[in-house]
């Protein structure tokens, strides 16, 4: 492979071709119709995608929203590296962010497929992949803080709903039950749509959002919650957003 120009940086994939060495390492030759069900469409130059970009999931041959999907990329070395924030440099192998469509990726080896080269898949995987988009989730928490674009404290978040301005809640997973009722029946009552998450533990919420006892906090509307509300949905494909302990049997949260 001849250098790369331009300064860009090199791709982390060879694709150039598969030779019989490589169909021995991988498994089986890539047929027609595997090339077909791949679809592989790669970028090379590291960076962020453009808004919108569609990539065809590498697991079920469809086209989505790269908000939808989870990045990897090959390091020289062979190992698959997940990449959350779709930045690294190299050739992407994209995913629907889902635990279902991993585990098939997995199952039918189709990274070294679809890389063209032998590829190493880390056992826990998948966890990995999940606790990088939970990191991801807190890490935008945090952020919002800081731009002043968050609410926390039960009497300010109560007020924040009240008013219709709360586009998600976040309730801590093990925080009170009473004082998490009355937060969500005010959002209930107030008409507007709020989302609700209780992903995080008082310590992770603490943690991200530098406070000493994190217990309720309300996002406000705007292009930060525009980017929570996406990882937010990446990790549903992980884990429910609502623990089941929380769910009536109607399916409402209490």
């Amino acid at each position: 492979m001849s250098p790369p120009q331009n300064n860009e940086p090199p791709s982390l994939t060879d694709i150039e071709g598969i030779s019989a060495s490589d169909e021995a390492e991988t498994g089986e030759a890539i047929s027609a119709s595997d090339e077909a069900e791949t679809g592989l469409v790669c970028e090379t130059p590291a960076g962020k995608l453009p808004k919108d970009t569609a990539r065809r999931d590498i697991a079920s041959g469809e086209t989505t929203g790269t908000d939808d999907l989870i990045r990897f990329v090959v390091s020289p070395d062979g190992q698959l590296v997940p990449d959350v924030a779709h930045k690294l440099p190299g050739r992407g192998l994209w995913v629907r962010s889902d635990q279902a469509s991993l585990e098939t990726a997995i199952r039918r080896n189709i990274f070294a497929r679809a890389a063209r080269r032998k590829v190493h898949v880390d056992p826990g995987l998948i966890p990995q992949v999940h606790q990088l988009l939970r990191r991801r989730c807190l890490d935008l928490l945090g952020l919002a803080r800081r731009e002043g674009v968050i609410v926390t404290g039960f009497e300010k978040v109560l007020a924040t709903v009240k008013s219709g301005k709360a586009a998600w809640l976040v309730e801590a997973s093990d925080g009170a039950e009473d004082g998490r009722k009355r937060i969500i029946a005010a959002a209930k009552a107030s008409g507007s749509v709020t989302k609700v998450c209780g992903s995080f533990s008082n310590a992770d919420l603490s943690l991200a959002l530098g406070l000493e006892n994190a217990i309720h906090a309300a996002l406000l509307p705007g292009r930060r919650v525009e980017r929570w509300s996406a990882e937010m949905k990446r990790l549903s494909g992980f884990e429910a957003l609502v623990p089941p302990a929380w769910e009536k049997p109607n399916g409402s949260v209490p």
